[in-house]
């Protein structure tokens, strides 16, 4: 259970925004059709194991038939149990089934979570076969029910389940973060909570690490379906393969983020992309090489400036090699640059670029400096993302600078690093 496919599909499809608030009808949930079959098939073909499917989100829409509430998809006019239809796709293709679930909900009342939550995990956890994990989501609190409590319940119908808890400490066996990548023991990537898990394991905890299929862009959901404005947008399969291999090699899992369209179908782009990967893993297609893992640069750094001029948050902080670490440009700007100058000139071909999850950047320039002092453009782009890689003619540089044209918030890079001609 390595890789899976994360789905996301609920009013935010509608909305285009990431939580959507103020919903007074579940007609707003306006799909027109429910292709579970798609998914799965789509899933199978990239050498994926499992779907993560979001039962339910933070307003508290339910994609089963739960009697807990009229706020369900089968009140809604498509009027049919997804999650059901789902469980019967995955076992015709031969996919395990994992859930998403909010442990907040905007819709409950005070004082009545705790026996609210139970009940929809009850559900879930009894009528639906057999669930791999669940990503409890703490994003809006524990829902009236601590971890602990949460994952005893969970365990008493399902036994053998993982549970992992985002934005909280792990009470399971799954640490789960939407961030960064996993890694091994020590890895400055990996979150502390990888290395300290539940009770008195002090080794390393299995990790789940995710990210849409959609890369950042301006105006429109990312995790869910965007708009179709954006319907050219997907990352490309080698970036996909490589972070895959990146996950699988620490012996963890890769959950990537694909939201279904209006239609309750995966992108066409989507699809043909997932289906390269699947090539690249089952040797297919001629696999690409990884990018060289970034190291620290030794040299003088800049920047334009640093947020409220904390050190942490230095201008240094984006060569030393360590993704946990970032540089911040100061409070409210939306633009700044990031510059160092080597302790002697050196022949590179490229460069790697690594904004994380923030996606703020949108518009760029990769540059050295030349003798008069003016900055020559290698490359350009718009925006960055997790580990942003580009290859230029052969150069020898002695001054290289990031330069943010355009940011939709305060721009933050984690790591920048060369690569060397040789």
């Amino acid at each position: 259970m390595r890789f899976g496919m994360f789905i996301c599909w609920s009013f935010s499809t509608f909305s285009g925004k990431e939580w959507t608030r103020g919903v007074k009808d579940v007609a707003f949930f306006k799909a027109t059709a429910c292709d579970t079959d798609q998914w799965c098939r789509t899933a199978k073909e990239a050498g994926m194991s499992y779907i993560l499917f979001l039962s339910k989100h933070h307003d508290g829409f339910c994609l089963w038939d739960t009697r807990t509430t009229d706020w369900k998809v089968t009140k809604a006019p498509l009027g049919i149990d997804v999650l059901a239809k789902l469980r019967k796709s995955c076992d015709k293709y031969g996919i395990k089934l994992a859930l998403y679930f909010s442990e907040g909900d905007w819709t409950w009342e005070h004082n009545r979570n705790a026996e609210l939550k139970k009940a929809q995990l009850k559900e879930l956890c009894t009528e639906y076969g057999p669930i791999e994990f669940y990503w409890m989501d703490h994003a809006q609190g524990a829902g009236g029910l601590d971890h602990k409590a949460t994952v005893e319940w969970v365990r008493k119908f399902q036994p053998n389940c993982f549970v992992g808890f985002n934005h909280g400490p792990p009470a399971g066996r799954l640490c789960i973060r939407e961030r960064g990548r996993p890694g091994p023991i020590g890895d400055a990537a990996a979150t502390k909570y990888n290395k300290d898990a539940e009770r008195s394991h002090k080794g390393y905890l299995v990790a789940e690490f995710t990210y849409p299929i959609l890369p950042a862009h301006k105006g429109g959901a990312q995790w869910f379906y965007s708009l179709p404005k954006h319907d050219g947008l997907c990352h490309p399969a080698e970036k996909i393969y490589f972070d895959y291999l990146g996950a699988v090699k620490h012996g963890n899992i890769f959950s990537l983020d694909v939201g279904p369209d209006y239609a309750g179908r995966i992108r066409e782009i989507d699809v043909k992309t997932l289906r390269k990967v699947g090539r690249y893993i089952r040797g297919e297609l001629n696999a690409p090489t990884p990018p060289p893992t970034p190291k620290p640069l030794a040299g003088k750094p800049s920047a334009s400036g640093t947020w409220q001029d904390l050190a942490r948050y230095g201008p240094a902080k984006a060569f030393d090699g360590n993704p946990a670490t970032r540089w911040g440009a100061p409070e409210r700007s939306r633009s700044g640059w990031l510059a160092i100058e080597l302790p002697k000139p050196r022949t590179v071909k490229g460069a790697i670029i690594d904004e994380g999850r923030w996606g703020r950047v949108r518009k760029f320039e990769f540059q050295h400096r030349l003798d008069d002092g003016t900055w020559k453009t290698l490359a350009a782009g718009t925006t960055l993302g997790r580990r942003w890689t580009v290859t230029f003619d052969a150069v020898t540089v002695r001054h290289v600078r990031l330069n943010v044209i355009e940011a939709n918030e305060v721009p933050t890079i984690l790591d920048i690093s060369l690569i060397d001609a040789k």
